[in-house]
């Protein structure tokens, strides 16, 4: 069970917890995971030790690690989701994601949005139509890494989006995916032979389709 390392998640664990926690030590700190271990006693007496990672910085006033982007495209009176195709080292395999990444220093959710869509895919937002509220969990029994998402809208007939191009950091491997809004399901079950698709794109892909046939 991971230590609360934001104002928000401080204030919801305090009052919730229903563990007694004491004793957490650092197994292992490197440059982009810290790994810890807690002891913890439930409420029935029975006691143990909780492994779980963690980022090693979380920048001040943020309650989140990172920002995963839901990216619609307009072009040519088309609507595309803007997808992204990358190879993840720990999968051994090549994953189908949202833009995403962590945020800078000094930086707000809305700001690293638009910063890793211009790194990661080449295009430019044109306006932030949503950014989600909260801390979203990416797998809260293993970490307490969390993003928030923002949904950008892309005008694809704009000039400086004629002819995107990716600001990629050397070791990373993406290639961009633009599959139409109302065709994402079909898609995504289309690779998941051949690509591992991302949970959370799996999860709004299946929304989608399942919004669809309840219309």
């Amino acid at each position: 069970m991971a230590a609360a390392s934001s104002p928000l998640e401080a204030m919801i664990s305090e009052s919730t917890c229903p563990y007694t926690l004491w004793g957490e030590t650092t197994v292992f700190e490197g440059r982009w995971l810290r790994t810890k271990q807690i002891n913890f006693r439930a409420q029935d007496g029975k006691e143990g030790v909780w492994q779980s990672s963690h980022r090693p910085v979380k920048q001040p006033g943020i309650d989140v690690d990172g920002v995963d982007i839901v990216a619609i495209l307009k072009r040519d009176g088309k609507k595309y989701f803007i997808l992204i195709k990358q190879y993840r080292i720990p999968m051994r395999a090549w994953c189908l994601e949202f833009p995403a990444g962590m945020i800078d220093a000094n930086e707000s959710v809305e700001q690293a949005a638009i910063r890793e869509m211009k790194e990661e895919t080449g295009y430019t937002p044109k306006r932030v139509l949503h950014r989600s509220r909260g801390v979203q969990g990416l797998d809260p029994g293993l970490t307490d890494d969390s993003v928030q998402f923002v949904v950008v809208e892309v005008d694809g007939d704009a000039p400086e989006n004629q002819q995107p191009k990716q600001r990629l950091e050397s070791e990373e491997a993406i290639e961009v995916v633009l599959v139409e809004c109302d065709k994402v399901l079909e898609y995504v079950k289309s690779v998941e032979q051949t690509l591992h698709v991302e949970a959370m794109v799996y999860t709004f892909a299946m929304g989608a389709g399942l919004g669809a046939l309840m219309q």
